[in-house]
């Protein structure tokens, strides 16, 4: 049996602002692809978002390499909300965008991502970590303690 090259992980840095746009662009187009019109303004629009936050510890992207190539990433971001019963100190984590490329999954890349995106949400202060799962990658979310919410998320098209 082939043994599992190892996963490299680090956090993003804003050097890194390109790169991060491709992987977007990738996840994208793969679960939710856009024009390439839409796909030029969402680019635009998350540079300079990444500009802005890649470094006030409001947004964090875990990159995993496997030796120089780009096999998985997680993207985390962490706000300040009034606080309650289940955010006690107002601050909550929001895991988005986890991806793994075709020829990396099934191998531990995705959890060892999402195991350090974990790490960082408790590092910057947050009470709750949430996601959005799709149902390929649900199995490992349960398995790494993710739990359904007691609410059911809605959204309101602006």
């Amino acid at each position: 049996m082939p043994t599992t090259p190892p996963l490299t992980i680090r956090l993003a840095t804003t050097d890194d602002i390109d790169l991060l746009i491709r992987v977007r662009q990738d996840f994208n187009d793969e679960w939710h692809p856009h024009s390439p019109a839409e796909t030029a303004a969402r680019a635009a629009q998350f540079r300079s978002y990444l500009a802005a936050h890649l470094s006030d510890n409001t947004f964090a992207a875990v990159l995993g390499f496997v030796a120089t190539d780009l096999a998985s990433t997680a993207f985390l971001l962490v706000g300040d909300y009034p606080s309650n019963c289940t955010i006690p100190h107002g601050r909550k984590a929001t895991l988005i965008n986890v991806y793994t490329y075709p020829a990396y999954r099934r191998q531990g890349y995705g959890e060892q991502v999402v195991t350090a995106a974990i790490n960082v949400a408790r590092t910057r202060g947050a009470d709750v970590l949430d996601l959005e799962a799709t149902d390929m990658a649900r199995p490992l979310y349960h398995r790494l303690g993710f739990g359904l919410r007691p609410d059911t998320p809605m959204r309101f098209p602006l």
